[in-house]
């Protein structure tokens, strides 16, 4: 079986067990050998048996065969994990991709390294989903969309045709987002949101109208990296 470690896994750790259980349930593939985290009070503690073998940047002290999941991220960490996959200095194709065995992803899409697919959510045919990205349960994301790198999708989210999601954005629960709509990087929509108009880089939104309760400087190193995706991906 593939050996993965989980990096930041002190309050995602048993959500990424549970879906590598149901995985394995299908096909023996993953084995869960350590959780790297930051926070020293979980050093040398366990959970349900995997060890907590130090904080992140040990990463390097793991043999090439093993692999990893990052598991850090809600809208308040959106843009630091930027930082923390450019600190690693780790190829992408270290980081595993786990998709729940009753997603349904279309042969035409694309899922990139990195990504976490939960339960029960569609991938509709010519998507892609750039590196890092989550997208949680029962969600549905439609024909031709373009989720950016490190994104964060919330549960029960419905984009329709051509909808770009920028990198390290965060989609709240509940949103639904409409035709040709684009959500630039480091963006945040609120749970329970009705887009049908382009959301800027940084800004907070919220609501069905939508309005704007924040905004946020996001590093121009993300911002041009979206910029070429996009390129790359037209």
């Amino acid at each position: 079986m593939q050996k993965l470690v989980i990096i930041g896994g002190s309050n995602a750790f048993w959500e990424i067990n549970e879906l590598i259980k149901d995985i394995n349930s299908i096909k023996e593939t993953y084995e869960i050998i350590g959780v790297l985290d930051d926070n020293k009070d979980l050093w040398g503690k366990k959970f349900e048996d995997v060890p907590v073998d130090g904080p992140i940047k040990k990463v390097h002290t793991y043999e090439d065969n093993v692999k990893f999941v990052l598991a850090i991220g809600s809208f308040r960490t959106r843009i630091v994990r930027s930082e923390i996959i450019e600190n690693l200095h780790l190829p992408e194709e270290r980081f595993v991709t786990l998709i729940h065995p009753t997603a349904k992803v279309f042969s035409t899409a694309k899922i990139k390294n990195g990504c976490i697919i939960h339960y029960g959510s569609v991938i509709f045919n010519h998507s892609i989903i750039e590196s890092f990205s989550v997208i949680s349960a029962n969600c549905v994301i439609g024909v031709g969309n373009l989720i950016g790198k490190g994104a964060l999708l919330g549960s029960t989210i419905t984009t329709t045709t051509g909808v770009k999601i920028g990198s390290f954005s965060f989609i709240g629960s509940s949103t639904s987002i409409g035709e040709g709509i684009e959500i630039e990087p480091g963006a945040q929509v609120g749970m329970g949101s009705l887009v049908l108009k382009n959301i800027k880089s940084g800004c907070f939104v919220l609501g069905n109208p939508l309005r704007v309760l924040d905004k946020i400087e996001v590093p121009e190193t993300i911002i041009e990296e979206w910029i070429t995706i996009k390129k790359n991906n037209n």
